[in-house]
């Protein structure tokens, strides 16, 4: 009986271990209608970045460090990272992030199964291809980019943010 009460204890406090490293995962807050917007909104006057990605987009998945090499080298741009996958891949999402070492960047996930209309207003030609990024200036002007971080519309952005 007291083996079973140790047992017990010590599966309690195994369980405790693993809820409390699962309080210091990645959160995803909830990307739905109007999130776009209300980014813009609590960025005016700052340039920043909003940067849509997949799990099962491979070119995605490939740049994730450089992501973190930029966001590392540039402290004072804020980089919003935007995960259009389901809930149910959210969890491999969280992997990703955190072995590109991304986790301490504000981080979305897609809330809405009316996607097409997140795709519009992020960019109201955007059909939802990855990766895909919009890069907002001080001034509100919207650049949009699908493809990927070498992209010389990126870096022409980066260069005139001067961040």
């Amino acid at each position: 009986m007291f083996e079973n009460c140790l047992r017990s204890a010590a599966a309690g406090g195994a369980l405790l271990a693993l809820l409390s490293g699962a309080a210091s995962a990645t959160e995803f807050k909830p990307y739905g209608r109007g999130s776009f917007q209300e980014l813009r909104e609590q960025h005016v006057g700052r340039p920043f970045v909003v940067h849509f990605w997949s799990v099962t987009c491979p070119s995605c998945l490939a740049e994730l460090a450089d992501w973190a090499k930029i966001a590392d080298k540039r402290k004072a741009l804020e980089i919003v990272f935007v995960n259009t996958d389901p809930d149910n891949d959210r969890a491999r999402a969280q992997n990703r992030i955190d072995k590109a070492g991304l986790s301490n960047l504000v981080q979305y996930g897609f809330a809405d199964d009316f996607v097409e209309r997140l795709y519009f207003e992020a960019d109201r030609s955007w059909r939802g291809e990855l990766p895909f990024t919009a890069l907002i200036g001080a001034d509100g002007a919207l650049v949009t980019v699908t493809g990927t971080i070498d992209d010389p519309l990126i870096a022409e952005w980066f260069g005139r943010a001067g961040k």
